[in-house]
């Protein structure tokens, strides 16, 4: 049975300035409590590899390579980056994922943002779930907080 991590969250920023924001690898270390370092592309493109550094117990870190699979610029009010895990589990048939975030325009000018990952997989039982769901909580505050009006 798929585990599933999921949050949303409103973002009071125009959609293409969140977009901006979260296809910028290059910049999650200097707001993303969830991805603190992205090695391997600077910013969101099909096809690209990608390797997050991610906060882990104890003060340590854990990695995870990535690919990005679709990249849906702003267009008709919404847009779409989504990434897959890209491990030797992955390759092996283990353990699937695909991280799916979707913005969508809001009449009041604000942004609504959406992210779910979907793991399937005998090691799917395997993936802390409630640890990504805090991360990607963390991650939409912060993307929130981070675009803000002061």
């Amino acid at each position: 049975m798929p585990r599933v991590a999921r949050t949303e969250i409103t973002v009071q920023a125009p959609l293409e300035r969140v977009f901006d924001l979260l296809v910028a690898f290059s910049a999650y270390g200097s707001w993303n409590p969830f991805v603190v370092e992205v090695t391997g592309a600077e910013r969101a493109a099909e096809g690209v590899r990608m390797r997050f550094k991610l906060p882990w117990r104890g003060g340590r870190f854990m990695h995870s390579d990535e690919q990005v699979t679709r990249v849906q610029p702003p267009a008709g009010g919404a847009a779409l980056v989504a990434w897959r895990y890209d491990s030797p589990l992955a390759r092996w048939g283990l353990l699937r994922s695909e991280r799916v975030q979707t913005l969508r325009h809001l009449p009041n000018g604000d942004t609504a943002y959406v992210t779910e990952e979907v793991f399937h997989g005998p090691a799917a039982a395997l993936v802390p779930v409630r640890w990504v769901q805090a991360g990607f909580e963390a991650q939409a505050r912060a993307m929130r907080d981070h675009l803000s009006p002061n």
